[in-house]
């Protein structure tokens, strides 16, 4: 029998103690990792609105702007393109704080980081319009000639009386793509899309209703009446929101949206949107007149992460993550959502088209 001396026994606790703590770290970074995306599979990224803008020039000088979190979620996307099988990343709008020239320079910079690598589409937010509707300033820095060699890039709404400044030139969008088997139509929709602006989505969803269709649109699910008091952003109740911020009397609310477009496609899978910081994650799902799911989901992160959410059709579900690329790791709570269900969850959809 071999007994060991004390001091002997104290080293061998420790050296036990320091291997799992070891272990305990490595399954921690382990689990912590974005692993990648399966052969039949496939990911589209949802990047929330990107309003986290800092100057960074000094008083008096051309105002210098910059962007650490927008630039965190396309370097990702850039750099996961091929574990992660993306084939489409969609913007929710909201693109920046000030609608000023030096901020949407920052944001098309972003932007050129996944430019011509894989199809997108930007969805025109409160924040990237005036209040009637212009937004010049959007179609300056991502007009329709900017894809137009792109074969996945649909078009987009001309706008009212051969003015392009509202609602035009890329303002309103579509884009076409395929994976594994599935034909997707995807429209980017602006802020309280007006009616006319929801004719041409009718259009552009019924030619195209051998696809399975997603829209973003930036306001869509938050307080459903319009807060009157700063609680109400938290505390009210929430679903789809019966009031608006643009287009004046001319704009649509979500629900105004819902029921003169959106509810009316089969083909309709999906609609995201961001818009309500305070709300942050939230969704639903709604049953179409043609009896269809259409799960509604919000996402407006800030700092907290970004979506990716995985497609897997063998199985016919939609695995939806909240992933933070500041700090590489899953988003599972956060000060305002505190259930881990709305920001780590799995949709069951019927991921098939017509032939």
């Amino acid at each position: 029998m071999c007994l060991l001396r004390p001091e002997k026994v104290v080293s061998v606790c420790i050296l036990w103690l320091v291997g799992l703590c070891v272990l305990a770290v490595t399954q921690s970074s382990l689990a912590d990792e974005f692993p990648a995306a399966p052969e039949g599979t496939f990911s589209i990224v949802v990047i929330p609105d990107t309003q986290h803008y800092k100057l960074v020039s000094k008083e008096g000088e051309e105002p210098v702007w910059e962007n650490p979190v927008f630039e965190s979620y396309v370097d990702w996307t850039a750099a996961n393109l091929t574990s992660q099988r993306i084939v489409f990343v969609s913007h929710v709008g909201d693109i920046v704080d000030l609608n000023e020239a030096p901020q949407w320079q920052v944001a098309r910079d972003c932007m050129d980081r996944v430019h011509g690598r894989v199809p997108y589409g930007i969805s025109v937010g409160n924040h990237d319009m005036q209040a009637n509707g212009d937004s010049s300033l959007f179609q300056e820095f991502f007009p329709q000639s900017r894809y137009a060699d792109f074969d996945w890039y649909g078009g987009s709404y001309a706008g009212v009386d051969g003015d392009p400044s509202v609602s035009g030139n890329n303002a309103n969008s579509f884009q076409l793509f395929s994976a594994e088997g599935l034909r997707f139509v995807f429209l980017h929709l602006e802020c309280n899309a007006p009616d006319d602006v929801l004719a041409w989505a009718d259009s552009v969803l019924e030619s195209h209703a051998d696809r399975l269709a997603i829209v973003t649109s930036h306001m869509g699910l938050g307080p459903r009446d319009k807060p009157k008091e700063s609680r109400d952003y938290f505390d009210a109740p929430k679903g789809r929101m019966t009031w608006t911020k643009r287009h004046q009397q001319r704009g649509n609310s979500p629900q105004q949206m819902w029921d003169k477009c959106f509810q009316n496609h089969a083909n309709l899978l999906m609609t995201c949107c961001g818009d309500q910081s305070r709300s942050q994650a939230l969704r639903q799902e709604s049953q179409g007149v043609h009896g269809n799911t259409v799960h509604e989901l919000l996402s407006d992160y800030g700092v907290n992460g970004m979506r990716v959410m995985r497609f897997v059709p063998r199985e016919n579900e939609i695995q939806v993550r909240t992933w933070n690329p500041m700090t590489s790791e899953f988003c599972e709570s956060t000060k305002i959502v505190a259930d881990v269900e709305q920001h780590q969850f799995t949709l069951r959809a019927q991921l098939t088209t017509a032939e």
